[in-house]
């Protein structure tokens, strides 16, 4: 008897092993149930609403300074009050940079898009019916602060829809959005400010600039619409445990890009929870915060977060006063008959002055300013396009850029000439391509957990490092220019260094 039980024994253990086989073969890791959606319609889609986020972002932040100036007159603002103004979205964002990370990486990376771009519609159309700067000031606030979520939330949400051989592509991508909205809202500036009409509602004056506020609002209210007809992340809701809906959003994904026949992937494998993610209390605060600074992800925290103070601090702080310098361009330079250079003839100008800049009470955007500031835009747009084929090779990149700006930054003064000067310091502008690849790198060089945090207090760290580079480059390249950019580009050069230390291409965390 004994055999002929072995014998059945055996039978029953080959057949429940064939049925683990068949539940095994529908059991995948998120990559591989990720790849097997293939690459369609759904990740086009959703690269195009993160685009126009990132666009409404874009616009709504740094668009601001375009509504302030048609403002002026209508407003009776004060130079004290237009700095006041124009600080307004960088203080959104260094106030909301962590909460947006915390709720990014608990909550979930579309529904935080979702409810804060809304929001920011909501506060952007309200601020176009402002009775003074002070509510101006309050409404933006509220509006960059809400709309500053996209500087994290859309990478960390695109990242993890798209599959490894098109992720760092289309970080870089995300990039050239930002890139684009100087172009868009000085074209709206130039067609809208030179309209000529007034009308009240509810007792307030509605003037071009005004409208123009709505115009520029639009976007927010677009990429919020967007998002509705996507799912959240898979990834993010594997983490935290709701694995039914993350393979329910993947089977979406397989079907949308024209997946033939069943979708193969039943239950995500290795992919389990983290302790607390999703419940509000301190000790979650404190457990999403500190593994970024603890090892093993203290170095590269370090390392991304300088490359971060590096490129905005050596990019916005000049960018900031690129219209003066396009101006002293075509006016100082188009006049004079000595051959002048670069800091030479920004020197001579006292409106390059920028504290005792008088502005003009017109309501209208200087035409000079308007085609510089759209070709300065678009034509950075088409180049981090082209760089981001290239999206294999971040670490060269990464290098080559700022090396590139560094020498450009030592040479601008050296030439002697203003026109050369000029060109060289648009080459130096080209940190700004750094931007998205320092992005890609807190999406695939951290956890799911933690990428949403790491990259809003990336962007708080990007926005205090500009404001404070802001203030030092305002009063100190008209009397000190050319030690200015000498300054510059020993900071570049060591970020170059700092590069050099940064992880191969290959290496990401699933």
């Amino acid at each position: 008897m004994a055999p002929d039980s072995k014998e059945r024994y055996s039978e029953k253990d080959i057949e429940m092993s064939h049925r683990t086989d068949v539940k095994d073969a529908k059991c995948y890791s998120y990559e591989e149930a990720l790849d097997l959606t293939g690459h369609g319609k759904y990740n086009y889609g959703l690269l195009f609403a993160c685009f126009m986020v990132i666009v409404a972002m874009g616009i709504d932040i740094f668009g601001l300074g375009i509504i302030v100036t048609a403002a002026t007159c209508d407003l009776k603002l004060s130079l004290q009050q237009i700095g006041v103004l124009s600080s307004m979205p960088f203080a959104g964002i260094i106030v909301m940079s962590y909460p947006w990370g915390y709720l990014s990486d608990t909550r979930g990376r579309r529904l935080v898009l979702l409810w804060a771009m809304a929001g920011s519609f909501v506060s952007a159309v309200l601020s176009s019916l402002s009775p003074n700067w002070q509510v101006l000031a309050a409404l933006r606030f509220i509006s960059s602060a809400l709309s500053s979520a996209a500087e994290s939330a859309t990478y960390a949400l695109l990242g993890e829809c798209c599959n490894s051989r098109s992720r760092a592509k289309y970080m870089l991508l995300m990039t050239s959005a930002l890139m684009l909205t100087p172009t868009l809202y000085y074209v709206w500036g130039y067609f809208i400010t030179k309209l000529n009409f007034t009308f009240y509602i509810i007792g307030i004056a509605f003037r071009p600039w005004r409208l123009l506020t709505l115009v520029m609002a639009l976007p927010l209210g677009i990429g919020a619409l967007l998002l509705c007809f996507f799912r959240e992340s898979p990834k993010f809701l594997a983490h935290v445990g709701r694995k039914e809906e993350a393979v329910a959003a993947l089977k979406r994904m397989y079907e949308v890009n024209g997946g033939e026949g069943e979708y193969p992937v039943s239950e995500l494998m290795g992919e389990d929870s983290k302790e607390e993610v999703g419940q509000l209390t301190l000790r979650s605060l404190w457990v999403q915060i500190a593994p970024l600074f603890q090892p093993p992800l203290l170095w590269r925290t370090l390392l991304l977060y300088y490359l971060t103070f590096v490129a905005y601090i050596a990019n916005n702080s000049f960018a900031i006063i690129l219209p003066t310098i396009f101006n002293v361009f075509f006016t100082t330079y188009a006049s004079s008959s000595a051959g002048l250079g670069f800091c030479e003839v920004f020197a001579s100008n006292p409106n390059t002055t920028t504290h005792e800049v008088e502005v003009e009470c017109t309501g209208r955007i200087e035409n000079n300013t308007i085609w510089a500031g759209c070709a300065h835009g678009l034509s950075f747009f088409v180049l981090n396009a082209l760089i981001s084929q290239c999206a294999g090779k971040r670490k060269a990149l990464t290098i080559a850029i700022l090396l590139l700006a560094a020498v450009a930054a030592i040479v601008i003064d050296l030439t002697g000439e203003a026109l050369s000067g000029l060109v060289l310091f648009y080459i130096y502008l080209t940190t700004a391509m750094v931007f998205g690849i320092i992005s890609s790198y807190f999406v695939t060089l951290y956890p799911t957990s933690y990428r949403g945090m790491v990259a809003c207090l990336g962007m708080m760290v990007a926005r205090l490092s500009a404001f404070t580079g802001t203030n030092v480059v305002s009063t100190a390249i008209t009397d000190n220019c050319a030690a200015t950019f000498y300054g510059a580009a020993g900071l570049v050069i060591s970020g170059a260094i700092a590069a050099w230390f940064l992880p191969p291409d290959s290496e990401e965390v699933i």
